[in-house]
Formats: C-alpha cells, sequence, structure tokens
C-alpha cells in the first residue's frame, strides 16, 4: 500500500513537471512570435503550430489567448521582483546599491521584451475578463515599489538619520530612466553609438538614484570594504 501511494505522489509529480514545461513552452513560443511580428497577426493556431502542442491542450492551460498574454506580463513583473529580491540580499551583505542596480538590469537585459511587455498591457487593460491577472499585476508592482522604496529610505537614513517622504518621487526616477534607455535602445536612428556600453553606462547612473551627494562618500567607503 505504501509503495503504490508513493508512485501515485511521484506520478502526480511529474505530471505537473510535465504540465507546467508545457506552459513555459507556450509562452515562450508566443513570446518569440510577438517579437517577430505583431499581435494581431499571433494566432493560437500558429502557437500550436510552432510549439507542436494542440490546439486542445494549449486551451487547457489558457482558456483564450488574451490569457496568454497577460501570462507574459505577469511572469516579466514577477521576474522582477525575484531579481529585486536577490538584490536586497546583495544590499545587506554590503553592496549598498545592488537593488536599485538590479531593477535596471532585469529591465534594460531585453528592451524589446521590456517594450513588448508595456505595449500588451496598454492593448489589455481594459479587457473585462483579466480584471483578475490585472488586480494580480498590480498588487506585484506594488509590492515592488515598496522594495525599492523601502532601499531608497535606507539609503537616506543611514548618514542623514532621517526619512524623506518623497521616495515615491526615486522610484518614478527609477522608471523613467529605464523607460527612456529602452526607448533609447530602440530608436535606430540613435545606433551610432555603442548601444551595450550606453545600457551600461545609464545602468550605473541608475544604481545612484536616491543616493544624496553626502552619501557617495559613505557609500564608497563600504564598497572599498567590501570589495576588500
Amino acid at each position: 500500500m505504501k509503495k503504490a501511494c508513493n508512485n501515485s505522489t511521484h506520478q502526480i509529480r511529474y505530471k505537473k513537471k510535465l504540465f507546467k514545461a508545457r506552459e513555459n513552452k507556450i509562452l515562450d513560443v508566443t513570446k518569440a512570435l510577438l517579437l517577430s511580428s505583431d499581435n494581431g497577426s499571433v494566432t493560437v493556431s500558429k502557437i500550436a503550430d510552432i510549439s507542436k502542442i494542440g490546439k486542445g491542450t494549449i486551451y487547457k492551460h489558457f482558456l483564450t489567448k488574451n490569457q496568454i498574454l497577460v501570462q507574459i506580463i505577469l511572469d516579466h513583473e514577477k521576474q522582477l521582483g525575484k531579481r529585486l529580491s536577490m538584490g536586497i540580499k546583495s544590499s545587506e551583505e554590503g553592496q549598498i546599491s545592488a537593488a536599485c542596480k538590479a531593477y535596471f538590469e532585469y529591465r534594460l537585459a531585453e528592451p524589446e521584451l521590456d517594450s513588448l511587455v508595456q505595449k500588451l498591457e496598454k492593448e489589455l487593460i481594459d479587457t473585462n475578463d483579466l480584471a483578475p491577472q490585472f488586480e494580480e499585476l498590480h498588487r506585484i508592482r506594488r509590492e515592488n515599489q515598496i522594495t525599492l522604496n523601502r532601499i531608497f529610505k535606507k539609503k537616506q537614513t543611514e548618514v542623514n538619520g532621517d526619512e524623506e517622504e518623497c521616495s515615491d518621487f526615486h522610484y518614478f526616477a527609477c522608471w523613467a530612466l529605464a523607460q527612456g534607455a529602452v526607448e533609447l535602445y530602440l530608436n535606430k536612428a540613435h545606433h551610432q553609438v555603442d548601444m551595450g556600453q550606453l545600457m551600461t553606462f545609464i545602468i550605473e547612473i541608475g544604481s545612484t538614484i536616491g543616493i544624496n551627494n553626502k552619501f557617495i562618500g559613505a557609500l564608497q567607503d563600504q564598497q572599498k570594504k567590501y570589495d576588500s
């Protein structure tokens, strides 16, 4: 009886693993199609054809194409949250700007994908049957914003001994800089410069947001201690 139970548990786990792997493949194929063509030309039939997964099977994972698209948006925001968590851990270990840097590194690692996700959000946000997914998206995004704001407050209070009330401004400054960097990367009129080097430069600038002049000396001292 015990052996049969263990086998049943193993089979359930195996099926869940296969289900998740198939779902990830559907999402990856959809992203690839969206990055190479417009949303209107991407159909469930085309996703099925490229992924070699039957339409009926796809509908077991996602009831509509829009649900596939909103899941891409959600996964993107969740991954940003994971990167921020890793950055916070590094910050606590001495790399003070790691969390803010993680935000920029994630968004600028794949500017095309970042731009695609924003475009999809604008197209889908008023879709009634996706309201629960967008509520989740806004919750995740707010958590990420709170995470960065906490880092900004920490940067200010470690030297000044008080908190500024405008930490939201720092977050939106990060968003605006990353947004501009994505648009710049995608604007071919400016490709006379090395975009890779420019993105690295912008990431380094972004990492200093929320650090006042008085704090920079302390930051440099702590970074030297960490590096040594």
